[in-house]
């Protein structure tokens, strides 16, 4: 039997929930997966997570695997696609720190340091808490988790249309009432 008939019949396999047939399609495709992840994030430990989080994508989804298209194929895509979604992720979590966590360097051991990261902390909750439910979920699911307008419709069973509606309201709250405590902020701490 060739490899492509033997892929084949692994596939079948592993697509009827044979755990065997899917550990040998992992060992066989684990090392490319993580040399290419690896090139990709530069970090032992994210590549590892992510070539985890890949496979048990594949495994979740197995019934709805085409067994005509190349499982490598499909193991890299969804690998790059991981990967993306899990720098944006950082980034986006970056960026959301810097704008809302800008007292984060204040060691807790000065008292007035300390009460300002608190009454940072509050304002940022108590922004976010202005939000209506799903507003805040959708604004805190692209900020802070990463994830794109598509995958906010996907998880959330609505359309990108509804996304975009949602986050434009949302962005233009948090910038509003970011405004108004900053102003505040500056009032207390310089005058």
């Amino acid at each position: 039997m060739d490899s492509k008939n033997s892929e084949i019949q692994l596939i079948k396999a592993f697509k009827k929930g044979d755990t065997e047939a899917f550990k040998l399609l992992f060992d066989r495709y684990h090392e490319r997966l993580y040399s290419f992840l690896f090139s990709v994030l530069k970090s032992t430990e994210d590549t590892e997570e992510i070539v985890q989080d890949t496979f048990l994508k594949i495994w979740e989804n197995r019934k709805n695997f085409q067994e005509n298209y190349p499982f490598e194929s499909l193991l890299f895509k969804i690998g790059k696609n991981s990967s993306l979604n899990y720098n944006r992720q950082k980034v986006n979590r970056a960026v959301f720190e810097k704008h809302f966590g800008f007292f984060s360097d204040f060691s807790e051991s000065s008292a007035d340091h300390y009460v300002l990261y608190q009454e940072t902390q509050y304002i940022i909750e108590a922004i976010l808490n202005g939000l209506p439910v799903k507003r805040k979920e959708i604004f805190l699911l692209q900020k802070v988790e990463g994830l794109s307008r598509q995958e906010i419709a996907d998880r959330l069973g609505i359309s990108v249309i509804t996304v975009d509606h949602q986050l434009n309201k949302a962005n233009k709250h948090v910038k509003e009432e970011f405004k108004k405590y900053s102003l505040l902020m500056i009032n207390i701490l310089f005058f």
